[in-house]
């Protein structure tokens, strides 16, 4: 009998050296084969809970099937598509809607305001900065809060 299992030994032992087998199926595969010539039903190794956590711990996780995706933007690209010209309250509520913001406008801003707007993908911050540009609004954006505020332009002049 024990010429049989030292002659296992000797024909598993290429197998147990061949590369990217991991140590949970060779335990399985010499399980497999021990149980086949003693011919018992019951596990012959039986494995401490600490071998088994360090076991999971230790397993190098499979990063060949896993494709790499770029970390998103921090302020999202939303794009506004028109039909007719949008008032000041429209592109702000789109904007804010597309990329997950809250609009918080200042009562004094006039929310009707028309305003021409291209139909492209622009950043948040390029909305923002245009519409401060051609409307009597100032456009604020926080990334941190997720807020876009509409506040009245000061004029810098004394």
């Amino acid at each position: 009998m024990g010429k049989l299992i030292l002659s296992l030994l000797f024909l598993l032992a290429p197998i147990a050296q061949a590369e990217g087998i991991t140590q949970y199926h060779k335990d399985a595969i010499r399980e497999y084969y021990e149980k086949q010539i003693l011919g018992r039903g019951q596990d012959l190794t039986v494995r401490q809970p600490d071998v088994d956590l360090y076991r999971r711990i230790f397993t190098k996780p499979n990063e060949v099937d896993t494709r790499p995706l770029p970390p998103p933007d921090q302020i999202p690209w939303p794009q506004i598509f028109k039909k007719q010209n949008l008032t000041l309250g429209e592109i702000l509520n789109l904007a804010s809607a597309a990329s997950g913001y809250e609009t918080e406008f200042d009562p004094a801003i006039n929310q009707n305001e028309i305003v021409l707007i291209n139909t492209s993908p622009n950043s948040l911050r390029d909305i923002a900065e245009y519409v401060s540009r051609v409307s009597s609004a100032r456009i604020t954006v926080y990334p941190e809060s997720r807020l876009i505020t509409a506040t009245q332009k000061v004029s810098t002049n004394g």
